[in-house]
C-alpha cells in the first residue's frame, strides 16, 4: 500500500500542523485478505490525528492511495446496520427543509449501492450515481440506480453537466473526509451547481466523536475530523456557504453539512451558530479538549488491556464479532491480535478472509456455536445490542459478551 505524508492543513494550507492523538500504527484498516494473497506485504502506517494551529481543523497526515483502496473495497452500504432507514430519513428531511423541485436531478457521489438514491428515486427525482467501485456500479445500476462506475473528477464532472444540467441535489456521504485533495473535489462539485442546487455532504463529526467517545473511527481512509467552525472559513473562501447542520448518530456521531453558492435561494439556519456555540463550549479549537480525549483513550486502553491479561492468564478462549475498517483500529490499538481466535462477522463478503496485519480469520457467526468461545468482544460495539439479541444462544450456554466501548463491560446471562 502507496502512501506519504502531507505537510500542510488540506483547509488553509498551513504547515502549522500539532500532534494531539497519536493511535497504534496499522495497516490499511479494510485490508481484509484471501488466504492466497495473505503473503503480500501489509505495511504499517502510522496513525496520528494533527491540528491546524491556524484554523483548528484536525486531520490524519498520512495518506494512501486511494485507487488501491476503492478498486478493491468490499464494504455495501447494505452491510451496515440501520444505515437504509437512515438514509430515508435523510431524504425525507431534505424534502421537508429545502422543497426541492420533484422533477430535479439528484446526484450522489460516493453512491456506493445506490440506497440513498433510491430514496430520491421514490419521491420522482431523476437520480445518477458515480461510483469508483466498478462492481458495485454495475449492480446498483441493474437494480434501477443509474451508477457511473469511475472516480469522480473535473473532466467527469463536465461531462455530467453537459449531459445532464446542473443538479437540484448533490449528495455525498462519508466521502469528503475520505478526500485528501478537498478543495479540487469541491471545485469539481461547483461545476454540478447552480443558484438553485443544494450540496448536501454528511461526515464524521468531531464533536460528537468526542462527545460519545467513537475514537475506533480513526482510520486511514479517513483523513479530516471535521468542527463546523473551520468549514466556514473553508467553504466561504470557495463561494460557498454552509446553511444547515445536522447531526446524527451513524457511524457513532455524524452530521450533514447542507451548502450552497453564496447568495443562494436559501436561508441560513439557526443550527449553523447553535453548533458553533457548542463546539466553543466544549473547547475547540484549544488543545486542551484534545488533550482530555488522549487522556481518555490512553486510560480505557490500560483498563482493557488489564481485564483481558486475567482472561488469558486463565486460558480463556476469546473471539471478536465484526469485521470492519473500525475493528482493525481497536485491535491494533488495544493490542488484541496475539489472542484473539478468529472473528464472525453477519456479512458474507467478509467470511474466510483474513484481518489486516495480525491475519485473524474471519468466519461466519455459526462459528461461534461449533467452538462455544469463553468469550466475544463486540468490535461493532455500536450494534451490540441487536447482536446480543441475535444470540441469546450463546449467552444461554455461558457464553459472555464483552463490550469494549464507550465504557467496559461484560454481559452474561
Amino acid at each position: 500500500m502507496k502512501y506519504y505524508r502531507r505537510e500542510d492543513c488540506r483547509l488553509c494550507g498551513s504547515k502549522n500542523l500539532n500532534e494531539v492523538v497519536s493511535l497504534t500504527p496499522t495497516p490499511w484498516a479494510d485490508d481484509y485478505r484471501k488466504k492466497e494473497n495473505l503473503d503480500k506485504s501489509q505495511e504499517i502506517i502510522p496513525m496520528d490525528i494533527l491540528k491546524c494551529e491556524d484554523c483548528g481543523h484536525a486531520q490524519l497526515t498520512h495518506v494512501i492511495d486511494a485507487t488501491e483502496v476503492y478498486l478493491n473495497y468490499t464494504y455495501e452500504t447494505a452491510s451496515t446496520l440501520g444505515l437504509g432507514g437512515h438514509f430515508k430519513e435523510s431524504a425525507d428531511s431534505i424534502f421537508e427543509l429545502f422543497l426541492p423541485n420533484k422533477n430535479g436531478l439528484a446526484i450522489d457521489i460516493g453512491s456506493n449501492d445506490g440506497i440513498l438514491l433510491s430514496h430520491f428515486k421514490n419521491k420522482g427525482m431523476k437520480v445518477l450515481g458515480v461510483d469508483p467501485m466498478p462492481g458495485i456500479a454495475e449492480k446498483a445500476t441493474s437494480n434501477g440506480i443509474p451508477t457511473i462506475g469511475d472516480f469522480f473528477n473535473t473532466s467527469l464532472a463536465k461531462k455530467i453537466k453537459n449531459e445532464h444540467g446542473a443538479a437540484e441535489i448533490i449528495t455525498s456521504n462519508n466521502l469528503v473526509a475520505d478526500t485528501d485533495d478537498l478543495t479540487q473535489f469541491i471545485e469539481d462539485i461547483k461545476i454540478l451547481m447552480n443558484k438553485e442546487s443544494v450540496f448536501f455532504f454528511e461526515t464524521f463529526y468531531l464533536y460528537l466523536q468526542i462527545k460519545n467517545f467513537v475514537w475506533d473511527f480513526t482510520y486511514h481512509e479517513h483523513y479530516s475530523y471535521f468542527t463546523v467552525k473551520p468549514l466556514i472559513t473553508y467553504f466561504k473562501k470557495l463561494d460557498l456557504e454552509i446553511i444547515d447542520v445536522e447531526p446524527n448518530l451513524t457511524k457513532g456521531g455524524s452530521m450533514r453539512c447542507s451548502l450552497q453558492l453564496i447568495n443562494g435561494k436559501n436561508e441560513v439556519q439557526p443550527s449553523v451558530e447553535k453548533f458553533i456555540k457548542l463546539e466553543e463550549e466544549m473547547g475547540f479549537p484549544q488543545n486542551d479538549v484534545f488533550d482530555k480525549y488522549a487522556k481518555k483513550i490512553s486510560e480505557g486502553k490500560n483498563y482493557f488491556m488489564n481485564q483481558i491479561n486475567d482472561l488469558t492468564k486463565n486460558n480463556k478462549k476469546i473471539a471478536a464479532y465484526g469485521a470492519s475498517a473500525t475493528s482493525t483500529t481497536l485491535i491494533y490499538h488495544y493490542e488484541m491480535g496475539d489472542y484473539l481466535e478468529y472473528i464472525v462477522d453477519d456479512f458474507e463478503v467478509k467470511q474466510g478472509l483474513y484481518s489486516p496485519g495480525y491475519k485473524i480469520p474471519c468466519y461466519s457467526p455459526e462459528k461461534i456455536y461449533e467452538e462455544m468461545p469463553d468469550y466475544i468482544i463486540v468490535l461493532a460495539w455500536r450494534y451490540y445490542e441487536k447482536i446480543i439479541s441475535k444470540h441469546q444462544k450463546y449467552l444461554d450456554q455461558g457464553g459472555k459478551f464483552i463490550i469494549p466501548l464507550p465504557e467496559f463491560k461484560i454481559i452474561s446471562k
